[in-house]
């Protein structure tokens, strides 16, 4: 990254409120619901399993806002895309935004449309896994008309949230972001998000990946999916030729970092785990932050490691403390 552009990374991504609670385990079974995913859910079963579970916390959320969000904390200048209605939960969305110094300048849902703002049911079992239910209710309605040239023309890096490809109007909106960043020397930066909507989308996030990313974040679950084979160390044979940097979370183990042919693995310190939502966002938000102080790729991956295990310390996925005195060690 350089100095020449007024902000250092924008992004698109699901703009909504996450609702975050904890369960036991049957609860997942007997409610028939899919174990550490993000699982989408119509307005009426998200108010449903609401009125089934005890709320623990609820605050703005959707995956490439809390990335943003660790960005600005962290002391970059940032800006976001993402559309909510006019209701009470959006203008929530959007005044946490606005108090980080974050950009943000997406308009408001049609108040002709009867949709809310989105909303993530955040189910989180004894074992600390996390089990999104999310109505995607406004946001699902972000188009074209709603990308900011500005914005992505005057960033250095675009990050691209791949659960925002659930839409009607999504894959247009995602394509002519990449146009923009593309005619203005804007890097793409693009999130996986989770295996079930990689294989929803597979045939077009491989498109994407080959032809528009500079760097892919994703988990180990997510790149198997992409790629459909059994081990992360058989997708190296994709990516050698078609993506510079591929980095794969993994859990305790830390990150695998993918350079054409080479794999490294960058260890993490073990903390005491909470909750593990917005692990993978607070990753990215590190790397990204790396990045822009121009460290090489394993201290960026550290420096993600790092993020990361701090907002495993609390409920929710976002880090509330200050970072600006953040140290990589």
């Amino acid at each position: 990254m350089t100095d020449k552009k007024k902000y250092q990374v924008a992004a698109i991504g699901n703009a909504m409120l996450d609702v975050l609670c904890e369960v036991p385990e049957p609860f997942l079974d007997k409610e028939e619901i899919s174990k550490g995913v993000m699982n989408l859910v119509s307005r009426e079963r998200s108010n449903n399993i609401l009125k089934l579970v005890r709320p623990l916390k609820e605050t703005a959320g959707g995956s490439a806002a809390n990335t943003i969000s660790t960005l600005a904390k962290l002391g970059l200048k940032t800006g976001y895309i993402g559309k909510v209605a006019d209701d009470l939960k959006g203008k929530i969305f959007k005044k946490d935004l606005m108090d980080d110094s974050i950009f943000y300048n997406t308009e408001f849902l049609d108040k002709r449309n009867s949709e809310s703002t989105g909303k993530c049911i955040v189910l989180i079992t004894p074992d600390k896994e996390r089990t999104m239910n999310t109505y995607l209710g406004a946001t699902e309605y972000l188009s074209e008309i709603d990308i900011d040239e500005e914005l992505i023309a005057h960033s250095e890096w675009l990050y691209l949230e791949g659960y925002r490809f659930d839409g009607q109007e999504s894959k247009e909106a995602f394509y002519k972001a990449i146009e923009i960043a593309k005619n203005n020397n804007t890097k793409i930066a693009f999130t996986l998000s989770d295996s079930f909507c990689v294989d929803r989308h597979r045939a077009d996030f491989i498109s994407l990946l080959n032809g528009s990313a500079d760097l892919v974040f994703c988990n180990e679950d997510e790149l198997k999916s992409l790629y459909q084979v059994e081990d992360i160390e058989a997708a190296q044979k994709f990516i050698a030729n078609t993506i510079n940097c591929v980095a794969c979370t993994s859990a305790d183990k830390g990150a695998y970092l993918f350079q054409r042919s080479s794999i490294r693995r960058i260890s993490a310190n073990k903390v005491s785990v909470i909750d593990t939502t917005g692990a993978g966002d607070n990753f990215a938000a590190g790397f990204l932050y790396g990045l822009s102080k121009k460290l090489p790729l394993e201290r960026c991956a550290a420096f993600g490691n790092e993020i990361a295990g701090e907002v495993l310390k609390v409920y929710g996925p976002r880090i509330e403390k200050s970072l600006k005195n953040f140290l990589m060690r």
